[in-house]
Order: C-alpha cells, then sequence, then structure tokens
C-alpha cells in the first residue's frame, strides 16, 4: 500500500500512466484549496493486486472501473471524516469477451 499526499510522493506509483493520472488530481485539488499537500485533506492510496482486502466496497463512497493507459483499476472514494477522505486504486483485470 502506498499513500501520497504530495506531488513529490508520487514518484513512487508504478506504472507511469497512473503516476501521472494521480499527479494531475492532486495538482488539481492541491490549486481548488490552496494549499501545499493534501495532509488535512486526504490522500491518495495505490494498493498491489494482494491487498484486495483494504478496498471494501461498502465503506466506499462509490466505485468505478477505471482504464488508465492499457491498465484497469478499481477506483473507489471512502470518506473518514467532515472534510477528509481516501481515493483508492486498485489493479483489476477485466476480462474481455
Amino acid at each position: 500500500m502506498l499513500k501520497v499526499t504530495n506531488l513529490r510522493e508520487t514518484d513512487n506509483i508504478s506504472p507511469l500512466m497512473l503516476r501521472a493520472y494521480i499527479a494531475k488530481k492532486i495538482t488539481a485539488l492541491m490549486n481548488e484549496y490552496s494549499v501545499d499537500t493534501l495532509d488535512d485533506i486526504g490522500c491518495f492510496v495505490v494498493l498491489d493486486k494482494e491487498e484486495f482486502s483494504d478496498f471494501s466496497i461498502s465503506e466506499m463512497e462509490f466505485v468505478e472501473v477505471l482504464e488508465i493507459g492499457d491498465k484497469y483499476y478499481l477506483h473507489g472514494v471512502r470518506i473518514l471524516g467532515d472534510s477528509y477522505g481516501e481515493d483508492i486504486y486498485l489493479p483489476v483485470e477485466v476480462l474481455r469477451k
């Protein structure tokens, strides 16, 4: 599990397309709230496939499947307080017929 609250921490995210996607979202949130980090607002959480139990759908405000680059992610937002939330990404394989 990787928790990210600023642009510097996105360097640890792979693949590159997910890193760019999250960096863009962090930049937009920092500009919107006029902050240098997201410490008081929330964080982005990137899970490994094996950490699927950390993605409890019942705890999410909403859930969607995102295609970022050539990878698929189960994406959800968990609200932990009045002004704090987690944006969570879990890599998944999507079967196509």
